[in-house]
């Protein structure tokens, strides 16, 4: 295997069972940095604070008295702070000055999404990361219903029990700056892809890994006209097989994609030839295929045509 190595932070480290997935690790399906991470350079400014005070609310919420030290980026990932942290956040100016939300793995829940979607001093964020929160359909939706965050670029939703029903509210228009959307371990099927398909917002990368999309998804996906601008594409682990393999090789709905990640989907030779003599792809640096049912004919063509951007 030879994944790239992941950026700061593609989706939450609640992923990391995607490794159950053809026995693959995490960092398969991640992206160049640049892809998913626009507050990097505010970051580089304003270094992120990471909350101190082991899993205590109360020393958070001093923490937040005190300010944090001009800080644009908050990290307080697998905290485990459950329902009553959304609260603490929404009322809090501090949070105010934030570009950079990491709250995956805290057992949110929809109540805990909800007081974050009332909260007045989110506005500037342009990062959230809610992934392994099980906040369900009913916090997706109030998320993507919410005002809270007008100029949202990059959100995480991975590993939440969210389904096809969600996905309209989230890709309808209402996140007008949203680039990059990872829905990684939720069971949104091919219903959830094509709705995906029809995306108001202009997305440059999208996460689906372990998706239980299959070849109806990527058929849904091959057929999208507005997907014209998407720079990462991840599918890892959805089923897709040959047919789906061969839906996207087809498809012209994929003008800037430079990273595309099938790993463990069952592809055998004939996807594989297809992925490699396909004209569609004019801009593809990058192609991911571990774990998949590939044989030396399919490899020999993959690497002729991908060279050093093939990770078999």
């Amino acid at each position: 295997m030879s994944c790239p190595p992941p950026p700061r932070r593609t989706f939450g480290t609640h992923l990391g069972s995607l490794a159950g997935i053809a026995g693959l690790a995490f960092a398969c399906g991640s992206a160049p940095p640049q892809a998913v991470s626009p507050t990097a350079g505010v970051s580089a400014e304003h270094p992120s604070v990471a909350a101190n005070g082991g899993a205590s609310l109360d020393a958070l919420r001093e923490q937040l008295r005190s300010g944090l030290g001009g800080a644009s980026e908050l990290n307080l990932a697998a905290r485990g702070l459950g329902p009553a942290l959304g609260p603490l956040l929404a009322t809090s100016p501090t949070v105010a000055q934030l570009a950079s939300l990491d709250l995956s793995d805290n057992e949110l829940g929809p109540g805990g999404v909800q007081a974050l979607a009332d909260s007045p001093h989110l506005r500037r964020l342009r990062e959230l990361d809610l992934g392994g929160n099980d906040i369900l359909d009913q916090g997706a939706e109030t998320i993507a219903r919410s005002g809270a965050c007008p100029d949202l670029e990059i959100l995480n939703l991975s590993g939440n029990s969210i389904t096809e029903r969600s996905v309209p509210e989230l890709v309808g228009g209402r996140f007008l700056r949203l680039t990059s959307l990872d829905l990684s371990m939720n069971e949104i099927g091919g219903a959830g892809a094509a709705a995906l398909a029809g995306s108001k917002v202009v997305l440059e990368s999208l996460y689906l890994l372990g998706c239980e999309i299959g070849s109806e998804g990527a058929r849904a996906l091959a057929q999208s006209t507005r997907l014209g601008k998407l720079e990462v594409l991840a599918l890892t682990g959805n089923a897709i097989g040959d047919e789906g393999a061969q839906l996207l090789a087809k498809s012209s709905a994929f003008a800037s994609l430079e990273t595309l990640d099938l790993c463990a989907n069952a592809i055998t030779d004939t996807g594989a030839l297809a992925l490699a003599q396909s004209a569609r792809f004019k801009k593809l640096k990058v192609i991911e295929l571990f774990g998949n049912e590939i044989g030396s004919r399919g490899t020999a063509a993959l690497r002729k045509r991908f060279g050093k951007g093939l990770h078999l």
